[in-house]
């Protein structure tokens, strides 16, 4: 009985346990941030993308940049696909995440005072403002005011939605 058991404990070390780092080394990347800028689903729906412009404070709204599916800007009031919030800062040619997570709390940068629980739109260096506008994006709701240009507040955001 006693050699069914060593057998199988070398077994395991021998195949299961490799097996097992190896899978864990693949779904863990490093820094916690996947690349992937190809179509398909994203964990915590974050995106890795390629700053093609200056990302030069945390919070700003990410848009698409100089080449689709690699880069991203700080988003234009109009003209400028949004694809979420960036919470870090980037220079030209480093990597910047975007988080598309809908629904839950991001916070933004405001180009103007904003006040709580109205709908805001992209104002142009990847802030947001209460004034909409064709052209504009509605990127979702404050949750909280802001006083100033500058001033970092709460979004709960949506998809983003092209006003006409």
């Amino acid at each position: 009985m006693k050699f069914i058991h060593i057998v199988m404990a070398l077994l395991t070390a021998l195949f299961i346990a490799p097996f097992v780092a190896l899978v864990r080394a693949f779904a863990s990347p490093p820094d916690g941030l996947c690349v992937l800028n190809t179509a398909g689903i994203y964990e915590d729906a974050i995106l890795s993308r390629t700053a093609s412009t200056a990302f030069t404070v945390p919070n700003l709204v990410a848009g698409v940049g100089t080449t689709a599916g690699i880069h991203a800007a700080p988003c234009a009031a109009t003209g400028v696909v949004p694809l979420g919030f960036s919470p870090e800062t980037a220079i030209v040619g480093e990597r910047v995440a975007v988080d598309m997570g809908y629904g839950k709390a991001q916070l933004a940068v405001a180009s103007a005072a904003v006040a709580a629980d109205v709908p805001v739109y992209t104002s142009g260096a990847g802030k947001l403002s209460s004034a909409g506008g064709t052209g504009k994006w509605l990127m979702g709701r404050s949750a909280a005011a802001a006083a100033a240009d500058g001033d970092e507040f709460t979004v709960i955001p949506c998809p983003p939605v092209l006003q006409a």
